[in-house]
């Protein structure tokens, strides 16, 4: 039997989905942690040295998490790497003792995702991609992005591959529930990009996209802000020191920066950042901050920091107030956020956010008005400020969700067959 796959290579988190001959789509069961499946895999990859010379040994998904936390971080963990596509800068990295290209590193995952899968994927796909990619400023960004992705599912075994948006493949999952003509609204906010389409859909010409909107403000951009508020002002931001001839110095602010995103942290450990911390600490108004910044930095303590930041934020979705606490061998933070600080902190983003929304109507010839309904997917979908937005501009009664993380997949595999 032939399957049309449908990839969705996210920020985040990917999955795979398959339609059959008669059209009927199936997302692909994952391995999980304890034996169990899931639908979904965090885009993420773990690079340790194994006991032979020169031998490198690759997690993906959960078990790359899993490895990280098993082995002390002693290796090296890669996460967002779609968020670096467009970037004319950022051509790869190395790990365990190898130079990788970003071509190379997207490949590893999808070959990891494919063995994973109880199927042949083939070499023929659909997969998604954004309005705009995460930092793409010109047409050559969005080109660069295209075609390094495209390099990259081919040294996975996908030769034949065609891409679609992920906001169009989000409305051929909602498309699947009608029985009637609508214009709709599609809303995918991921982990690096919030992307829009206005379409019509359910009638017998299948779906139209009548226009599309991006901005690279989305899950992470919210994280950041947690870190910004929660954590960086318990580890000194904000605090001072004295320095040479007695002058009084602000601890600089680029330190806290490469905290907003938990995989830029090992940016912090080289010899010069050691030596400026160290004579901080020594002349500081906040020395158990600094001392905590510190301590954070030489543990690599990144990622289970921001996992805890991840957990307030979804904490916060679900009640009004939530606490955060960070709990490690020689650390502890813990303070409670409120939901209508992080409202506030996030209205910046919200406001952009905001403008992308309008920029697809404007672009779709439409009011707000005329939308019948806005289908709200990806995870930080479920953020209720961002749900408030939506629900202001279109009417709480016209906004729905649901397959939060896997509605692009599916609709993916949904094109797939259509192609």
């Amino acid at each position: 039997m032939s399957r049309a796959v449908g990839i969705d290579f996210g920020t985040t988190n990917s999955a795979v989905a398959v339609a059959d001959d008669g059209g009927a789509v199936t997302l692909l069961p994952l391995p999980a942690p304890g034996g169990g499946v899931t639908s979904t895999w965090r885009t993420i990859l773990y690079f340790e040295s194994g006991e032979d010379p020169g031998q490198v040994l690759i997690s993906a998904g959960a078990a790359a998490i899993e490895r990280y936390a098993e082995s002390g971080g002693q290796g090296r963990l890669i996460q967002s790497i779609k968020s670096h596509l467009a970037s004319e800068l950022f051509s790869g990295t190395h790990a365990a003792g190898r130079h990788y290209r970003i071509e190379e590193l997207i490949a590893t995952f999808l070959r990891k995702l494919r063995a994973a899968v109880a199927v042949d994927l083939g070499r023929r796909a659909v997969v998604g991609r954004p309005v705009r990619y995460w930092g793409a400023q010109t047409a050559d960004d969005e080109t660069r992005a295209l075609e390094r992705m495209k390099a990259a599912l081919a040294l996975a075994g996908f030769d034949d591959v065609s891409f679609e948006y992920e906001p169009v493949a989000a409305a051929r999952r909602y498309a699947a529930r009608l029985d009637h003509e609508e214009l709709v609204v599609i809303a995918d906010f991921g982990g690096g990009t919030s992307d829009f389409s206005v379409v019509r859909v359910g009638g017998p010409g299948g779906a139209q996209v009548l226009s599309t909107s991006g901005v690279a403000i989305a899950g992470d951009a919210f994280d950041a802000r947690l870190v910004d508020h929660v954590v960086s002002p318990a580890l000194g931001r904000g605090s001072t020191y004295e320095a040479e001839f007695g002058r009084t110095m602000p601890v600089p602010p680029w330190l806290y920066s490469n905290l907003r995103r938990w995989h830029h942290l090992s940016f912090l450990r080289s010899p010069k950042t050691t030596a400026l911390l160290d004579k901080i600490r020594h002349g500081a108004s906040d020395p158990a901050g600094i001392d905590r910044l510190i301590h954070v930095i030489e543990d690599d303590l990144g990622l289970p920091l921001h996992q805890s930041i991840e957990a307030n934020k979804r904490a916060l979705s679900a009640s009004a107030a939530a606490p955060f606490a960070f709990d490690h061998a020689g650390i502890s933070l813990a303070s409670d956020v409120a939901r209508a600080d992080f409202d506030a902190w996030i209205a910046e983003d919200l406001a952009a956010i905001d403008e992308a929304v309008q920029e697809a109507l404007d672009r779709a010839g439409v009011t707000p008005g005329a939308v019948q309904r806005v289908f709200a997917t990806g995870g930080s979908s479920l953020v209720p400020a961002v749900r408030a937005r939506l629900a202001a501009t279109f009417g709480p009664d016209r906004l729905l969700g649901g397959d939060e993380l896997t509605s692009v997949a599916w609709g993916l595999a949904a094109v797939a067959a259509d192609r």
